[in-house]
């Protein structure tokens, strides 16, 4: 009588690990980008209020004013505006219900209107955009001029409004990525959870084989009708 090789009982095996044990809702962004972003975005909003303050600095130093008056200014002009884009960000009005009245509201809004409009001007004449104001300038060259007064005011706008634009993009995506963040950090645990139970089944399926395989009996049948040399 032929003894066969007997196949492995597959009942002595547990359930394998199904695809479904990862179930949690996937981050919609990376959490690298996020943190990325969120870096950049930071570095890039006090670069900004630098590159404001000296811009204003510049700006104040062609004015037939001293040097003290240019620094106080300019630190006037930039704390108010890093004050001005934190009550905006809260979803207040930095124009209004700060000065206490109707009448105090008033004089506050034109205050803090005028020291913008004193940022954007020194920031214009810090790029050298006063030298085209001139009736010679305009006189000489009407459309390029213009085109110049143009780009340099558009370069003291974005500049004077540069550090409140990054900041509150940096804002809206720390306070929006919070959930982003913590389904990545969940679904990391459940990866390395499935693949510690994943690891530790392959332990075990090896080991029942080796067991498995200890107890099984081989014939030589395939030998016969083989030739021998």
């Amino acid at each position: 009588m032929k003894r066969r090789v007997r196949k492995v009982n597959t009942d002595h095996y547990s359930p394998a690990p199904t695809s479904t044990a990862i179930s949690i809702t996937p981050p919609r962004v990376s959490p690298w980008r996020v943190d990325l972003a969120l870096l950049l975005l930071t570095i890039a909003g006090f670069a900004a209020i630098g590159a404001d303050c000296w811009m204003s600095w510049e700006g104040f130093s062609t004015m037939p004013i001293d040097w003290w008056v240019s620094a106080v200014l300019t630190s006037i002009v930039a704390v108010s505006q890093i004050g001005s884009g934190i009550i905006q960000a809260l979803g207040g009005d930095p124009f209004k219900g700060i000065g206490g009245s109707t009448s105090a509201d008033d004089w506050w809004g034109i205050t803090l209107k005028g020291l913008y409009v004193l940022d954007i001007f020194s920031n214009f004449a810090g790029f050298g955009g006063t030298q085209y104001l001139t009736i010679d300038a305009i006189w000489g060259d009407p459309f390029g001029t213009l085109g110049l007064l143009l780009w340099n005011a558009t370069l003291a706008v974005l500049l004077a409004f540069g550090d409140e634009i990054l900041f509150r993009l940096r804002d809206r995506i720390a306070i929006g990525a919070q959930k982003n963040q913590q389904l990545a950090k969940i679904r990391a645990i459940q990866v390395d959870a499935h693949n510690k139970v994943l690891e530790n089944y392959r332990r075990v399926a090896m080991e029942q084989a080796e067991a498995a395989g200890q107890n099984l009996t081989v014939d030589f049948d395939w030998l016969e009708g083989a030739d021998h040399v």
